[in-house]
């Protein structure tokens, strides 16, 4: 919600405890890595690598995409549509792309709920799928994940992981 302060919900997963005057109360855990089970350490990271985020849509121009790539875009999240699908301009001019050229590229969703999970047709762009992580939360582990590696099968473990 733009203007309820009651904004922050977990549609799919309920919520975990309450943020009150007295206490932040939980009542259940989550089993995803955070905090200090992070293997994230941004001690000695002056900038976070650039990842920018595309939206999706029917019939798509990949205008945007090409600029970021040659821009030196290190890393591209897209607000996919339903499970993260992406139109056929964007993956024809992925395709385009040498893999040496290609930025560590990640599916999500712009729908409110739901998982985006890995698809064989995204495979050989080596597209990471985003699971329930809206753009915004996927571009952020996106960039955390750039500062250790630029291997797609170590990208995905955090995404199944985080």
């Amino acid at each position: 919600s733009t203007l309820r302060v009651e904004t922050f919900r977990s549609p799919d997963l309920g919520i975990l405890g309450y943020v009150d005057e007295d206490k932040v109360a939980f009542y259940r855990a989550t089993t995803k890595r955070h905090t200090v089970n992070s293997e994230f350490d941004l001690g000695n990271i002056q900038q976070l690598p650039r990842v920018e985020i595309v939206y999706s849509s029917q019939a798509s121009s990949a205008t945007a995409i090409t600029a970021l790539i040659e821009g030196g875009v290190r890393g591209i999240v897209f607000a996919g549509s339903g499970s993260g699908s992406l139109s056929s301009e964007y993956q024809a001019t992925l395709r385009s792309v040498p893999p040496a050229r290609r930025p560590a590229l990640v599916r999500s969703s712009r729908v409110g709920s739901g998982r985006v999970i890995p698809r064989k047709e995204f495979e050989p762009l080596g597209m990471i799928a985003g699971d329930n992580l809206n753009p915004q939360k996927a571009r952020i582990l996106l960039m955390l994940a750039l500062t250790k590696t630029t291997d797609v099968g170590e990208i995905q473990r955090f995404f199944d992981e985080y």
